[in-house]
C-alpha cells in the first residue's frame, strides 16, 4: 500500500509573528478543559477571550464535536 508523502513548511515571518503574539495574549489567562461529552477525556483548552463555537476531534474516541464554548463555563457558587 502506498502512503501519502505529507508537505512541511516553515510558516511564513507573518504566521509566525501571529503565533508569538497569541502566545502573549494568553500567558496571563488562566485554560479551562472542556471534556469530551462521550468519553470524558479533555478534549480541548479554552481561555477567558475565547468566544463563540469550537470543533474538536476528541484524541481518545475519535469524535467530532462542536463546542458552543460560552454556554459551557462553569458556574461559580455565591459566597456570601
Amino acid at each position: 500500500m502506498k502512503r501519502a508523502s505529507i508537505r512541511v513548511q516553515e510558516p511564513t515571518p507573518e504566521l509566525i509573528e501571529k503565533i508569538r503574539r497569541a502566545r502573549v495574549a494568553i500567558s496571563q489567562q488562566k485554560p479551562r478543559y472542556l471534556k469530551c461529552p462521550y468519553c470524558q477525556h479533555n478534549a480541548i483548552a479554552v481561555y477567558e477571550d475565547t468566544r463563540g463555537h469550537v470543533e474538536s476531534k476528541c484524541k481518545k474516541c475519535g469524535r467530532i464535536t462542536v463546542f458552543d464554548v460560552l454556554n459551557m463555563r462553569r458556574l461559580r457558587a455565591r459566597t456570601k
